[in-house]
Protein backbone atom coordinates (compact mmCIF):
# COMPACT_ATOMS: atom_id res chain seq x y z
CA UNK A 1 0.00 0.00 0.00
CA UNK A 2 2.92 2.35 0.75
CA UNK A 3 4.35 1.88 -2.74
CA UNK A 4 0.91 2.31 -4.31
CA UNK A 5 0.38 5.57 -2.40
CA UNK A 6 3.71 6.93 -3.60
CA UNK A 7 3.00 5.90 -7.17
CA UNK A 8 -0.45 7.49 -7.04
CA UNK A 9 0.98 10.71 -5.57
CA UNK A 10 3.72 10.85 -8.19
CA UNK A 11 1.30 10.45 -11.06
CA UNK A 12 -0.98 13.18 -9.73
CA UNK A 13 1.92 15.58 -9.16
CA UNK A 14 3.42 14.78 -12.54
CA UNK A 15 0.19 15.55 -14.40
CA UNK A 16 -0.59 18.71 -12.40
CA UNK A 17 2.95 20.15 -12.51
CA UNK A 18 3.38 20.14 -16.28
CA UNK A 19 3.68 23.30 -18.35
CA UNK A 20 0.83 24.72 -20.43
CA UNK A 21 2.91 25.73 -23.45
CA UNK A 22 0.63 24.32 -26.13
CA UNK A 23 -2.75 25.47 -24.75
CA UNK A 24 -2.40 28.31 -22.26
CA UNK A 25 -6.15 28.37 -21.66
CA UNK A 26 -6.21 24.83 -20.25
CA UNK A 27 -4.35 23.61 -17.16
CA UNK A 28 -4.33 20.13 -18.68
CA UNK A 29 -2.46 21.01 -21.84
CA UNK A 30 1.16 19.74 -21.64
CA UNK A 31 3.37 17.88 -19.23
CA UNK A 32 7.01 17.64 -18.03
CA UNK A 33 8.95 14.82 -16.38
CA UNK A 34 10.06 14.56 -12.78
CA UNK A 35 12.98 12.20 -13.25
CA UNK A 36 14.20 12.33 -9.66
CA UNK A 37 10.84 11.19 -8.28
CA UNK A 38 10.61 8.51 -10.98
CA UNK A 39 14.01 7.17 -9.91
CA UNK A 40 12.91 6.93 -6.27
CA UNK A 41 9.73 5.10 -7.25
CA UNK A 42 11.61 2.66 -9.45
CA UNK A 43 13.91 1.81 -6.53
CA UNK A 44 10.88 1.13 -4.35
CA UNK A 45 9.31 -0.91 -7.15
CA UNK A 46 12.45 -3.05 -7.24
CA UNK A 47 11.91 -3.94 -3.58
CA UNK A 48 8.31 -4.90 -4.34
CA UNK A 49 9.33 -7.19 -7.21
CA UNK A 50 10.78 -9.74 -4.81
CA UNK A 51 7.29 -10.43 -3.46
CA UNK A 52 5.79 -11.23 -6.86
CA UNK A 53 5.55 -14.95 -7.65
CA UNK A 54 2.75 -14.91 -10.18
CA UNK A 55 -0.34 -17.02 -10.81
CA UNK A 56 -0.14 -20.56 -9.44
CA UNK A 57 3.20 -19.64 -7.82
CA UNK A 58 5.50 -20.69 -10.65
CA UNK A 59 3.64 -23.06 -12.97
CA UNK A 60 0.11 -23.76 -14.06
CA UNK A 61 -1.54 -27.11 -14.49
CA UNK A 62 -1.57 -28.70 -17.91
CA UNK A 63 -4.10 -30.87 -19.63
CA UNK A 64 -3.58 -34.66 -19.59
CA UNK A 65 -1.05 -35.83 -22.17
CA UNK A 66 1.01 -32.67 -22.27
CA UNK A 67 4.71 -33.33 -21.84
CA UNK A 68 5.78 -29.88 -20.67
CA UNK A 69 4.16 -27.52 -18.25
CA UNK A 70 3.31 -23.97 -19.20
CA UNK A 71 5.10 -21.23 -17.22
CA UNK A 72 2.88 -19.16 -14.95
CA UNK A 73 1.59 -15.79 -16.04
CA UNK A 74 3.69 -14.03 -13.41
CA UNK A 75 6.86 -15.66 -14.70
CA UNK A 76 6.02 -14.85 -18.32
CA UNK A 77 5.16 -11.22 -17.57
CA UNK A 78 8.33 -10.67 -15.55
CA UNK A 79 6.98 -7.33 -14.33
CA UNK A 80 5.62 -6.15 -17.69
CA UNK A 81 2.69 -3.75 -17.10
CA UNK A 82 -0.84 -4.56 -18.19
CA UNK A 83 -3.24 -2.02 -19.70
CA UNK A 84 -6.96 -2.80 -19.66
CA UNK A 85 -9.04 -0.91 -22.22
CA UNK A 86 -12.70 -1.04 -23.18
CA UNK A 87 -15.86 1.03 -22.91
CA UNK A 88 -16.75 0.05 -19.33
CA UNK A 89 -14.41 1.95 -16.98
CA UNK A 90 -15.63 0.11 -13.90
CA UNK A 91 -15.01 -3.30 -15.44
CA UNK A 92 -11.53 -2.18 -16.50
CA UNK A 93 -10.84 -1.09 -12.92
CA UNK A 94 -12.20 -4.26 -11.31
CA UNK A 95 -10.20 -6.53 -13.61
CA UNK A 96 -7.03 -4.50 -13.03
CA UNK A 97 -7.55 -4.80 -9.28
CA UNK A 98 -8.10 -8.56 -9.58
CA UNK A 99 -4.88 -9.06 -11.51
CA UNK A 100 -2.91 -6.83 -9.15
CA UNK A 101 -4.14 -8.98 -6.26
CA UNK A 102 -3.24 -12.27 -7.92
CA UNK A 103 0.03 -11.12 -9.46
CA UNK A 104 1.70 -10.38 -6.14
CA UNK A 105 3.65 -7.16 -6.22
CA UNK A 106 1.57 -5.57 -8.97
CA UNK A 107 -0.11 -2.21 -8.29
CA UNK A 108 -3.61 -1.40 -9.63
CA UNK A 109 -3.99 2.03 -11.18
CA UNK A 110 -7.08 3.80 -12.52
CA UNK A 111 -6.18 6.56 -14.97
CA UNK A 112 -9.65 8.04 -14.59
CA UNK A 113 -9.29 8.40 -10.82
CA UNK A 114 -5.79 9.87 -11.09
CA UNK A 115 -6.97 12.51 -13.57
CA UNK A 116 -10.00 13.27 -11.40
CA UNK A 117 -8.04 13.57 -8.16
CA UNK A 118 -5.50 15.86 -9.80
CA UNK A 119 -8.36 18.22 -10.64
CA UNK A 120 -10.18 17.91 -7.33
CA UNK A 121 -13.13 16.04 -8.84
CA UNK A 122 -14.36 12.47 -8.76
CA UNK A 123 -12.88 11.08 -11.95
CA UNK A 124 -11.98 11.66 -15.60
CA UNK A 125 -15.64 11.86 -16.59
CA UNK A 126 -16.07 14.89 -14.34
CA UNK A 127 -13.00 16.48 -15.91
CA UNK A 128 -14.47 15.83 -19.36
CA UNK A 129 -17.69 17.58 -18.36
CA UNK A 130 -15.81 20.61 -17.03
CA UNK A 131 -12.92 20.87 -19.50
CA UNK A 132 -14.08 18.83 -22.48
CA UNK A 133 -13.19 15.36 -23.73
CA UNK A 134 -9.97 16.49 -25.43
CA UNK A 135 -8.58 17.96 -22.22
CA UNK A 136 -9.48 14.86 -20.21
CA UNK A 137 -7.89 12.59 -22.82
CA UNK A 138 -4.75 14.72 -22.89
CA UNK A 139 -4.40 14.49 -19.12
CA UNK A 140 -4.96 10.73 -19.25
CA UNK A 141 -2.34 10.40 -21.98
CA UNK A 142 0.21 11.96 -19.63
CA UNK A 143 -0.71 9.42 -16.94
CA UNK A 144 -0.32 6.59 -19.46
CA UNK A 145 3.06 7.94 -20.52
CA UNK A 146 4.33 7.72 -16.96
CA UNK A 147 2.62 4.41 -16.17
CA UNK A 148 4.28 2.75 -19.17
CA UNK A 149 7.69 3.33 -17.59
CA UNK A 150 6.85 1.45 -14.38
CA UNK A 151 7.00 -2.30 -13.87
CA UNK A 152 4.35 -4.38 -12.15
CA UNK A 153 1.36 -2.16 -12.72
CA UNK A 154 -2.15 -3.17 -13.77
CA UNK A 155 -3.58 -0.05 -15.41
CA UNK A 156 -7.31 0.48 -15.98
CA UNK A 157 -7.98 3.01 -18.73
CA UNK A 158 -10.98 5.30 -18.91
CA UNK A 159 -13.76 3.92 -21.11
CA UNK A 160 -16.86 5.38 -22.66
CA UNK A 161 -15.23 6.05 -26.00
CA UNK A 162 -13.76 9.36 -24.83
CA UNK A 163 -10.64 8.17 -23.04
CA UNK A 164 -7.06 8.28 -24.29
CA UNK A 165 -7.15 4.57 -25.17
CA UNK A 166 -9.90 5.31 -27.71
CA UNK A 167 -7.42 7.45 -29.67
CA UNK A 168 -4.82 5.63 -31.69
CA UNK A 169 -2.09 8.24 -31.11
CA UNK A 170 -2.05 7.46 -27.37
CA UNK A 171 -1.16 3.83 -27.95
CA UNK A 172 2.53 4.62 -28.30
CA UNK A 173 2.56 4.58 -24.47
CA UNK A 174 0.15 1.69 -23.97
CA UNK A 175 2.44 -0.42 -26.15
CA UNK A 176 4.97 -0.11 -23.32
CA UNK A 177 2.97 -2.90 -21.71
CA UNK A 178 0.47 -5.49 -22.90
CA UNK A 179 -2.88 -4.12 -24.00
CA UNK A 180 -6.02 -6.09 -23.13
CA UNK A 181 -9.31 -5.11 -24.75
CA UNK A 182 -12.28 -6.06 -22.57
CA UNK A 183 -15.08 -6.07 -25.13
CA UNK A 184 -18.45 -6.14 -23.43
CA UNK A 185 -21.50 -7.34 -25.32
CA UNK A 186 -25.19 -6.85 -24.62
CA UNK A 187 -26.30 -10.29 -25.71
CA UNK A 188 -26.63 -9.45 -29.39
CA UNK A 189 -24.98 -11.76 -31.94
CA UNK A 190 -21.60 -10.64 -33.27
CA UNK A 191 -23.06 -9.96 -36.71
CA UNK A 192 -25.57 -7.50 -35.23
CA UNK A 193 -23.09 -5.61 -33.09
CA UNK A 194 -22.57 -1.99 -34.04
CA UNK A 195 -18.95 -1.09 -34.79
CA UNK A 196 -17.96 1.91 -32.68
CA UNK A 197 -15.35 4.54 -33.61
CA UNK A 198 -13.11 3.57 -30.67
CA UNK A 199 -12.99 -0.06 -31.77
CA UNK A 200 -10.22 0.75 -34.24
CA UNK A 201 -7.98 2.01 -31.45
CA UNK A 202 -8.95 -0.81 -29.06
CA UNK A 203 -8.02 -3.35 -31.75
CA UNK A 204 -4.37 -2.35 -31.25
CA UNK A 205 -4.42 -4.42 -28.04
CA UNK A 206 -2.53 -7.69 -28.14
CA UNK A 207 -5.35 -9.51 -26.35
CA UNK A 208 -9.11 -9.23 -26.84
CA UNK A 209 -11.56 -10.87 -24.46
CA UNK A 210 -15.28 -10.76 -25.24
CA UNK A 211 -17.62 -10.97 -22.27
CA UNK A 212 -21.35 -10.83 -21.67
CA UNK A 213 -22.28 -7.58 -19.96
CA UNK A 214 -23.97 -8.11 -16.60
CA UNK A 215 -25.53 -5.73 -14.07
CA UNK A 216 -23.43 -7.36 -11.33
CA UNK A 217 -19.89 -6.09 -11.97
CA UNK A 218 -18.40 -8.57 -9.51
CA UNK A 219 -19.90 -11.51 -11.40
CA UNK A 220 -18.67 -10.02 -14.66
CA UNK A 221 -15.15 -9.63 -13.28
CA UNK A 222 -15.03 -13.21 -12.03
CA UNK A 223 -15.99 -14.46 -15.49
CA UNK A 224 -13.42 -12.27 -17.27
CA UNK A 225 -10.26 -12.88 -15.23
CA UNK A 226 -9.72 -16.56 -16.18
CA UNK A 227 -10.26 -15.73 -19.86
CA UNK A 228 -7.72 -12.92 -19.72
CA UNK A 229 -5.19 -15.09 -17.91
CA UNK A 230 -5.55 -17.86 -20.48
CA UNK A 231 -5.26 -15.43 -23.39
CA UNK A 232 -2.16 -13.74 -21.94
CA UNK A 233 -0.39 -17.05 -21.34
CA UNK A 234 -1.20 -18.16 -24.89
CA UNK A 235 0.04 -14.86 -26.32
CA UNK A 236 3.35 -14.94 -24.49
CA UNK A 237 4.14 -18.63 -24.92
CA UNK A 238 3.37 -18.41 -28.66
CA UNK A 239 5.66 -15.38 -28.91
CA UNK A 240 8.50 -17.34 -27.30
CA UNK A 241 7.96 -20.34 -29.59
CA UNK A 242 8.09 -18.15 -32.68
CA UNK A 243 11.19 -16.36 -31.41
CA UNK A 244 12.88 -19.70 -30.80
CA UNK A 245 12.06 -20.85 -34.32
CA UNK A 246 13.68 -17.68 -35.68
CA UNK A 247 16.85 -18.49 -33.75
CA UNK A 248 16.72 -15.44 -31.49
CA UNK A 249 19.04 -15.43 -28.44
CA UNK A 250 17.40 -16.87 -25.34
CA UNK A 251 17.37 -13.54 -23.51
CA UNK A 252 15.44 -11.89 -26.35
CA UNK A 253 12.70 -14.44 -26.83
CA UNK A 254 10.11 -13.08 -24.42
CA UNK A 255 7.45 -10.50 -25.20
CA UNK A 256 8.22 -8.83 -21.87
CA UNK A 257 11.84 -8.29 -22.93
CA UNK A 258 10.76 -6.73 -26.21
CA UNK A 259 8.35 -4.41 -24.39
CA UNK A 260 11.16 -3.35 -22.07
CA UNK A 261 13.40 -2.54 -25.04
CA UNK A 262 10.59 -0.50 -26.61
CA UNK A 263 10.23 1.60 -23.45
CA UNK A 264 13.99 2.01 -23.03
CA UNK A 265 14.21 3.42 -26.54
CA UNK A 266 11.59 6.02 -25.67
CA UNK A 267 8.25 4.44 -26.67
CA UNK A 268 8.56 6.17 -30.04
CA UNK A 269 5.48 4.58 -31.62
CA UNK A 270 7.43 2.01 -33.65
CA UNK A 271 5.77 -1.03 -32.10
CA UNK A 272 5.96 -3.88 -33.04
CA UNK A 273 8.78 -3.29 -35.54
CA UNK A 274 11.25 -1.58 -33.21
CA UNK A 275 13.65 0.63 -35.13
CA UNK A 276 17.36 1.27 -34.39
CA UNK A 277 18.19 3.68 -31.52
CA UNK A 278 19.02 6.54 -33.91
CA UNK A 279 15.57 6.36 -35.55
CA UNK A 280 13.25 9.32 -34.93
CA UNK A 281 9.49 9.45 -35.64
CA UNK A 282 8.47 11.86 -38.36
Amino acid sequence: FFFFSLLWLFLIRRVSAQSMAHCAHSRLASYSHNTRTALVLRKRAAKTRAASKGFADGRTNTTPGEKAQTPSLGKLLNGCPLFFVGDDTEVNERVAEAFAEQLRGYTPLSTSKVVGEMNGVEDGDAVARDEGEDAAALAEAAVLETASTFVRTAVACRGGGGGAAARGACWRHIHGGIGVWLDGRDGKPQANRKVLPQDEAYSLAEVKVVFEACTDVEVTTQSIVPKVEEALIALMTNFEREAEKKGMPEGQRSLAAKKLLYVKLGARGDWPEIQPPEWQPE
